[in-house]
């Protein structure tokens, strides 16, 4: 397998998921307590049902050409058509946890050494700069095609040999027109910082619905990161204390 294997302890059973590339696919298997669970082949989005759950592998770019998969998460099974009151409590449900669509996803712990046990690993020091990457990217897709692409549709259009037309004034007819007596109408305008809002709104949108997502997985990685201390805290106060001496 590519990469090692993704680890993951949940009710009791040793959940494990190794990824590799064949062919133009790739390839993930899931293992529960060292036998095979399942496996499956796709991308860049595999799934493997593991009884009610399903395993979900992700790859990126770089995933699919050499098989290292990018994200591996437990999710819980698709939620039926809820009732009014189920409704009501699922919406609850999903303001304590965060929402969003990594509600009630269980991650895998990525192997050492791995592309995602970098980037997590980084997620987790500085969880403000790795989400910070959501503003970049939009922000980028504001100003590109502002700067870059305008610019050179500038050049493209000096560089055309347009050819030198002269057409001749056409002088149209006067036609007279009827004088209809339109009533006098209230001269409606909407304030200035308003209009600017509204003109410039396709620019900060999406900046602003970056930030948003980014506060969100800032949130998210620290409550990730308490979860994982509280755990290791467990473990640590379920190891047996040495022998007594006398």
């Amino acid at each position: 397998m590519t990469g090692g294997l993704w680890t993951l302890d949940h009710d009791g059973h040793r959940l494990e998921v190794g990824t590799e590339r064949t062919g133009w696919k790739q390839l993930a298997r899931l293992y529960a307590d060292g036998e095979q669970a399942g496996e499956a082949t796709g991308g860049p989005l595999i799934k493997i049902p593991y009884g009610e759950l399903t395993v979900q592998v992700w790859f990126d770019v770089r995933g699919l050409l050499d098989g290292q998969a990018a994200r591996c998460h437990l999710a819980p099974p698709e939620p039926s058509e809820p009732s009014d009151t189920e409704g009501e409590e699922g919406k609850d449900d999903d303001a304590d946890d965060g929402g969003g669509a990594e509600q009630g996803k269980i991650p895998f712990v990525p192997a050492e050494g791995t592309r995602a046990a970098r980037r997590e690993a980084l997620a987790l020091a500085h969880p403000a700069l790795y989400a910070s990457r959501h503003v970049v990217l939009a922000t980028g897709k504001v100003l590109l095609p502002l700067l870059g692409l305008g610019a050179l549709i500038k050049l493209l259009l000096a560089m055309v040999p347009w050819p030198d037309w002269s057409l001749p004034e056409i002088d149209p007819p006067s036609v007279p027109l009827p004088d209809v007596p339109w009533p006098d109408l209230p001269d409606v305008s909407l304030p200035l910082w308003l209009r600017v809002i509204l003109a410039t709104a396709k620019f900060w949108v999406p900046i602003l619905f970056a930030i948003g997502v980014a506060a969100k997985e800032v949130e998210r990685r620290k409550k990730q990161r308490e979860q994982q201390e509280q755990k290791r805290q467990g473990q640590d106060d379920a190891e047996p204390a040495g022998p007594v001496s006398r």
